[in-house]
């Protein structure tokens, strides 16, 4: 029996107490279903990338399962017509996964890479920079930034309030 990962989000209108009722249901249907060897994750509530609907945060919940292929296709469709409490939701089949990503490393690893290897890259980058006619605007040096550095611009950017 293929495994399946069912992942989903609930909006920002179901209470924290109401979370663990829709979730006991969603297995409901699972079992229904036929699904066996259920584990489910609940992730707890964050931020949307962005906003569905009027939704700004929502409850993660992750599914994983076996279950007949026959009955994944009744089972999306009865996650589906649910109310409007699942704001969204993705049933991936795990071995298909990851046979693809196996795949795809395959194909990545005969990608021939153009340009010069990265490390003559940072030595071309440290070299002081040619003199060149005062008309000319110098190119800006290349500096290494560490991965502290980059990972708190990256919170700093993203966290800016683009309404303004």
């Amino acid at each position: 029996m293929p495994q399946y990962e069912l992942m989903y989000l609930l909006g920002a209108q179901v209470a924290d107490d109401e979370v663990p009722k829709i979730a006991q249901g969603v297995l409901k249907f699972a079992e229904d279903f036929g699904a066996t060897d259920i584990r489910e994750t609940q992730l707890g509530k964050k931020k949307l990338a962005y906003p569905i609907g009027k939704t700004r945060n929502g409850h993660y919940v992750v599914v994983n399962f076996a279950m007949d292929s026959k009955n994944i296709n009744a089972f999306d469709a009865k996650i589906h017509t649910q109310d409007s409490t699942i704001v969204r939701y993705l049933i991936v089949n795990l071995d298909e996964h990851l046979a693809r990503m196996e795949k795809d490393k395959i194909a990545q690893s005969k990608i021939i890479r153009k340009g010069p290897p990265a490390e003559e890259v940072a030595v071309v980058a440290e070299k002081p920079a040619a003199k060149a006619p005062a008309a000319k605007k110098e190119t800006p040096v290349l500096t290494e930034i560490n991965q502290e550095e980059l990972d708190k611009k990256i919170e700093e950017a993203l966290s800016e309030d683009l309404t303004k």
